[in-house]
């Protein structure tokens, strides 16, 4: 063996060298990578789980105040059956007492007109006094 086929074989030795060294290198940072994809893999999940438990959490009270609200509403209707609307019974109270006392009736038609009429005076000038 001569000086360059020495020469040649000692630089292709420190070439294997610093190959083998740069995928030393290399399978090290994918393996880090690798750990640090499943940290971040890991801690989204996390977040995810904790944002869904409170979309829950919303999604949960907004359906007990439906349920309240839909529970409420039936009690409502309940206690209002359709023969029982509420203008009838006052409509039967009124036509009693006009049967009873036509001019009184007369009297409290045009006092309720003239209330109605007051009211609206009233409401017109507090709307004038706020433009």
């Amino acid at each position: 063996m001569n000086m360059s086929e020495t020469a040649s074989l000692v630089q292709l030795q420190k070439r294997r060298t610093d190959l083998e060294n740069e995928l030393s290198s290399a399978a090290q940072r994918e393996a880090a990578l690798e750990k640090e994809l499943e940290r971040l893999e890991e801690e989204l999940a996390a977040q995810l789980e904790e944002k869904i438990k409170a979309k829950n959490s919303v999604v949960e009270r907004l359906e007990s105040t439906k349920s309240d609200l839909e529970k409420r509403l039936r009690e409502l209707q309940e206690h209002l059956k359709p023969s029982q609307t509420p203008e009838e019974p006052l409509a039967k109270e009124a036509e009693t007492e006009e049967q009873q006392q036509p001019a009184e009736a007369a009297d409290i038609d045009s006092q309720a007109l003239q209330t109605e009429e007051t009211k609206e005076r009233h409401k017109e000038d507090k709307k004038r006094k706020w433009y």
